[in-house]
């Protein structure tokens, strides 16, 4: 993966620096939506089990966020499930949700109990494992979205690969998910760029002497 200059980003123009700096402020905005959105997946798979701010932290930890970020999530979050008018339907969930009861006081009840919690466990890491899966396929379409923007925008300035590469810097992203991003945004512009420079190199061949 390329790596983007600091000096060469100084040396563009003014005007498009700054339309850089929009995109990647709107490219913010959608990564934080897209978190948003798959943390309430999340809160609605978990309710019977947990309430919300505890599905949430859930979703923060599989994604190794924390600080500012993590906030901006949750924030978010809340925004999102006041907007679909489904926080009584969750809170009914949660009340279902059944704790350590009189029936399980005899040895055998408590057996039946740590038989029943360690399932729970079990599912609900597999639960976890799925819903990392699924929201980092869910990030890496946000993000080569947002990268081919930058391709766009320094059409006439660097190549895909260094757009795509200024991308991934500014947004600060773990290396794994900045590798995969990487790849997809290639490969997506390979569909349109790899005839084009085919043909270029056909037009190359042609003129050169017999």
């Amino acid at each position: 993966m390329a790596s983007a200059n600091p000096i060469w980003l100084t040396r563009l123009p003014a005007d498009l620096r700054r339309r850089l700096e929009l995109a990647e402020a709107t490219a913010r905005e959608a990564r934080t939506e897209a978190h948003a959105n798959q943390a309430l997946d999340l809160v609605a798979i978990l309710a019977p089990r947990m309430p919300f701010d505890e599905a949430v932290e859930r979703y923060l930890e599989i994604m190794g966020m924390e600080g500012e970020e993590a906030e901006m999530v949750n924030t978010r979050a809340l925004k999102l499930l006041s907007e679909r008018e489904i926080p009584s339907e969750l809170a009914r969930e949660r009340r279902r949700g059944g704790g350590f009861r009189w029936q399980y006081v005899t040895p055998v009840g408590a057996f039946r109990y740590i038989r029943r919690q360690r399932r729970r466990s079990a599912e609900e890491e597999l639960w976890m494992e799925l819903a990392a899966a699924r929201a980092e396929e869910a990030l890496a379409r946000t993000h080569v979205s947002h990268a081919l923007g930058f391709v766009e925008l320094l059409e006439t300035q660097a190549d895909p690969s260094r757009a795509v590469s200024l991308y991934l810097d500014r947004m600060g992203e773990p290396e794994a998910r900045s590798r995969s991003v990487y790849q997809r945004a290639l490969a997506e512009l390979a569909e349109s760029l790899l005839p084009r420079l085919l043909a270029y190199a056909g037009d190359d061949e042609a003129e050169e002497p017999g």
